[in-house]
């Protein structure tokens, strides 16, 4: 999919560049070019495989609304509860057919760990640094390449007691804005018993099930990428998850989530 060049007037961005070496250093640099990709879907099951044989210690999963996962490019946003999250999101698009490029933080790019990220296109996020932009600039990179792209719109783990989504960060809204692709929210519920809150160890749950619900594409045409549009999406996108999650755990959305969804023109239809 080719980007439409989109500018905000406060910071204007540049088109994905062919080659991302200029503004990165060589051990943050992922491609995702034909060779890459290929590279990348060999490598993916070396990890997966070993992963999904030894996830049903913590119980199985169960997966909603995988028809609603379109073909070609698409931005995932998650609901982030649980350490476990990640794993269990990244196995159902796999066995999906799927290889997610999630946006993670540049701590993990490191030894043995970090060679296996690379190796299968993961991207860096570099907080609080002047190239942290960069990693969206990967992203489109991914998309353009017709990948799905996994964002983090909280950027961490929530610590509202409830458990409901606190609110997101304006990356994923501005990737959206600037590329067009599908925004897909995906909540997951049923994580607390392998992964109980504020626990980093799991625990062995076999008997446990985690749901994970892919909602409908979040609608944005009437939005513009400025100011407005950016709040307003970001906005739209901790709203869809919550009302995901609220579905899941069977009870009613809180009323702060509910602005943001009578605003979308497409939300409830």
């Amino acid at each position: 999919m080719s980007a439409p060049e989109r500018t905000d007037p406060a910071t204007p961005e540049p088109r994905v560049p062919k080659t991302a070496k200029k503004f990165h250093a060589p051990k943050y640099h992922v491609e995702f070019d034909d060779p890459a990709l290929r590279s990348q879907y060999r490598s993916a099951p070396f990890i997966a495989g070993p992963v999904g044989l030894l996830y049903p210690l913590f119980g199985r999963i169960e997966v909603l609304g995988l028809d609603r996962i379109p073909e070609g490019p698409a931005i995932i946003v998650p609901y982030h509860a649980s350490y476990l999250d990640p794993i269990a999101i990244g196995l159902t698009l796999w066995r999906n057919g799927y290889l997610p490029h999630y946006l993670a933080k540049s701590g993990l790019f490191t030894g043995i760990v970090g060679a296996v990220l690379k190796r299968i296109g993961q991207i860096p996020v570099l907080r609080g640094s002047a190239r942290a932009g960069d990693s969206l600039q990967y992203a489109r990179a991914a998309l353009e390449a017709g990948e799905k792209v996994v964002i983090y719109p909280q950027g961490t783990l929530t610590k509202d007691p409830e458990l409901w989504p606190e609110p997101s960060k304006t990356g994923a809204a501005r990737l959206a804005l600037q590329t067009r692709a599908p925004v897909i929210p995906l909540a997951h519920w049923g994580l607390q018993k392998p992964m109980p809150v504020g626990s980093k160890i799991p625990k062995p749950s076999p008997g446990s099930v985690c749901t994970v619900l892919f909602g409908d594409p979040i609608a944005y045409e009437d939005l513009a990428y400025d100011h407005d549009g950016i709040r307003a999406l970001t906005d739209r996108i901790t709203c869809h998850i919550a009302a995901g999650v609220a579905r899941l755990r069977g009870e009613e959305l809180p009323e702060r989530f509910r602005a943001a969804l009578t605003e979308d023109p497409e939300a409830g239809r």
